[in-house]
């Protein structure tokens, strides 16, 4: 019995790395998707004739004005969230595939050691 699975076997190691790389390609479209939801949303601007309504409320009373401030606060606070989202998922799938690169390295240096241990050439 015990633990006889190979967690280090080549296959092994390769499917993590593109694992990684999947994730990473599913991270930088969604940075995509996100980029094209903030160009859309940009150009969803409404004047303030939109907001011809005067609210008399137990609040007090609200503008045309007033809303629309309020609405154009409230999408450029949108649109910045969009964009960050944009930079953010970006800097997701740059790690990852940064990740997959360090694993594959580590691995080949790992077995050129191996290599040089076996041949006696260590740590030379």
């Amino acid at each position: 019995m015990g633990n006889d699975y190979d967690w280090y076997s080549e296959k092994n190691l390769q499917i993590a790395t593109d694992g990684l790389r999947r994730a990473a390609k599913n991270w930088h479209d969604l940075s995509d998707r996100m980029g094209r939801v903030a160009a859309l949303a940009s150009r969803q601007v409404l004047g303030q004739s939109a907001f011809s309504v005067i609210i008399d409320g137990p609040l007090g009373s609200a503008t045309a004005s007033d809303l629309h401030s309020a609405y154009t606060k409230e999408l450029e606070k949108l649109i910045g969230l969009f964009m960050e989202a944009v930079l953010q998922f970006d800097a997701m799938s740059n790690a990852l595939k940064e990740n997959a690169d360090w694993y594959d390295d580590a691995d080949a240096a790992s077995a050129q050691n191996f290599d040089r241990i076996a041949l006696g050439d260590w740590p030379n």
